[in-house]
């Protein structure tokens, strides 16, 4: 490890000597270091990440030139909304993870510090990040775009101080996980048999329907779960004791409610007796549940705890119409289920990839060998 706070062109040039593949993160990128970098660059690839928002180009302190440049050099780009890390990384062998932009001032005018890693465990993580942020923008920059965009700041007209108004054209990544779905979270159990923390999913799961349906009251089934649509994400959560809480074990995909199709028969009923009073049913495909203990999954309390009032849609709805001192809680009070806002599904997507990362995913031959409802094709 090597700490940098300065000649940091040199540096950068320095690790660029035998390298094959360099990756560039950073939030803006001017054409001066561009052309340093094609002069010295001998290798294959380079990949960029960097931001689109045209505000940063029509103020100056980003470089459309210096992305046609890259591109015209077969250079891959990508933007990202928000973005604001600056990372540098040559092949498997090295990484810098700095303050400074790709930048005449991050290079030669700021005060910067950074550090160079030569570390194993530091690179692969450092590429790890890379391709987390490369997955958000599905992509390619292009010379048309640059154009497109070119032509926008030059026909725009001059705004007031510090006020933008021109598009950010960047991927977001609650954009790339959200899109047109909407995110639910679909609870099991009751407030009066609830699970302990201690419980392996696996020994909850025999038995039960979440691996091939939701299930509601046969006491709602005037009211039946049309707001289900197809491709939606359920989370499904366990009511958990000492402390109470609702901890997801699972997600899957829904399909549409059929009012005909969907109630339990009684076959279903036979082999899971608990849907005689819970026997109107949305269907799922692709479920994937946690290999652990529930005290390892996502708890709602800490999603709660976090997001506030922009945990779910309703929640944050009140708030935009004006609503203050929300308790989200007051949300789940006897409720079947509840849907995420766009905030509370991103939350909770990268801590479910979070755990499943570091616990596993149950082996879906094991669940193939649990009882099976009526079979959908899609």
């Amino acid at each position: 490890m090597k700490t940098i706070h300065e000649n940091w062109l040199q540096e950068f040039k320095n690790e660029l000597n035998n390298t094959n593949e360099v990756f560039i993160v950073s939030p803006f990128i001017t054409d001066n270091i561009v052309k340093h970098l094609l002069e010295v660059f001998k290798g294959k690839l380079i990949k960029v990440i960097t931001r689109y928002n045209l505000n940063d180009f029509k103020k100056g302190v980003s470089s459309l030139a210096a992305l046609e440049r890259l591109v015209k050099s077969n250079a891959q780009i990508k933007g990202v909304i928000g973005l604001h890390s600056k990372l540098y990384l040559f092949d498997n062998k090295s990484v810098i993870i700095t303050s400074a932009n790709f930048t005449n001032g991050g290079f030669f005018n700021n005060r910067e510090f950074g550090v160079l890693s030569l570390s194993d465990k530091t690179v692969k993580e450092s590429h790890n990040y890379f391709n987390e942020l490369w997955s958000i923008d599905s992509d390619l920059l292009s010379q048309n775009k640059i154009n497109e965009w070119r032509n926008i700041i030059v026909n725009s007209k001059p705004s007031p101080k510090f006020k933008e108004e021109l598009p950010d054209f960047g991927s977001s990544y609650q954009k790339s996980i959200i899109g047109k779905r909407r995110y639910f979270i679909k609870f099991f159990g009751k407030d009066d048999n609830r699970f302990g923390l201690k419980d392996n999913i696996i020994d909850t799961l025999d038995g039960g329907c979440s691996h091939f349906a939701l299930s509601f009251s046969r006491h709602k089934r005037d009211a039946r779960p049309r707001r289900y649509r197809y491709g939606d994400i359920v989370f499904m959560a366990y009511l958990t004791k000492e402390p109470n809480d609702y901890v997801i074990f699972g997600k899957a995909e829904t399909f549409s409610h059929n009012d005909k199709r969907d109630v339990a028969s009684s076959d279903d009923i036979k082999h899971i007796p608990w849907l005689q009073d819970w026997p109107i049913l949305v269907r799922v495909k692709n479920p994937i549940f946690i290999d652990s203990k529930l005290s390892k999954c996502p708890k709602l309390s800490n999603l709660m705890h976090e997001l506030g009032y922009d945990s779910f849609a309703s929640t944050k709805r009140k708030y935009d119409n004006g609503v203050r001192n929300i308790n989200p809680k007051n949300t789940l009070m006897q409720k079947g289920d509840v849907i995420l806002s766009d905030s509370g599904a991103q939350w909770m997507e990268l801590a479910f990839q979070k755990v499943i990362k570091e616990e596993g995913e149950v082996d879906e031959q094991l669940i193939k060998g649990f009882y099976q409802s009526l079979k959908i094709n899609d």
